[in-house]
């Protein structure tokens, strides 16, 4: 169960990250008349076709559309050891009594989202602290870790415990898209029930 928990935190940190895959300078609060805010489903991925894939979630099979500009990531696993100065992560913290932040779970962004990630910190509807940044100093001592992030108007310091998940995200084509995989579909819900994806996020392991 707390195993399951925990993944469930990753994912909420997750769609948190994918939300601000957006260009730089976009403003923060949606105006008035803009359009709904964006659905996503979970669950496996059962077919895929040429501009659809079928989705086996909890609430049955859903039918997702695809194009050109759907952008697909895949989530590999990664150890502290790949975490190096210069590299742009999201950090999904909780906040202790003394201000003091302690990652939940990492992810270090591709190269091609360099730009488009808004690179600042900010409280998610969980009550945990996000932070997309970049590192400037990883130090590893006896008391711990902890990771030093600079962005646009602050400086945060999050100390890493040994059991914090640790992923990388990796721009992927379309095409890599197979059945069986686990997915996380980001987009627009359509009046016939599918919903069209902007974003969507694989694990490199397939459901078994």
């Amino acid at each position: 169960m707390m195993q399951r928990q925990g993944r469930r935190v990753t994912q909420l940190a997750l769609f948190a990250l994918l939300a601000l895959l957006v260009a730089a300078g976009l403003a923060v609060g949606a105006p008035v008349g803009a359009a709904p805010a964006p659905t996503t489903w979970e669950g496996t991925i059962q077919s895929v076709a040429p501009g659809t894939l079928i989705l086996t979630t909890s609430a049955g099979q859903k039918t997702v559309r695809t194009s050109s500009a759907t952008s697909v990531v895949s989530r590999m696993p990664a150890k502290q050891s790949d975490i190096k100065p210069g590299d742009l992560i999201g950090v999904d913290s909780k906040k202790g009594a003394d201000g003091s932040l302690t990652a939940v779970s990492i992810h270090i962004f591709p190269p091609q989202q360099n730009g488009r990630i808004a690179e600042r910190e900010f409280v998610m509807t969980s009550g945990d602290t996000m932070t997309n940044a970049t590192v400037t100093t990883y130090v590893t001592g006896v008391s711990g870790r902890t990771l030093t992030l600079t962005y646009q108007g602050g400086t945060s310091k999050i100390a890493v415990p040994p059991g914090a998940p640790i992923e990388r995200l990796v721009v992927i084509p379309l095409t890599a898209v197979r059945p069986k995989m686990h997915a996380r579909v980001r987009g627009t819900a359509n009046a016939d029930g599918s919903l069209t994806a902007t974003a969507i996020t694989v694990d490199q392991t397939m459901a078994h």
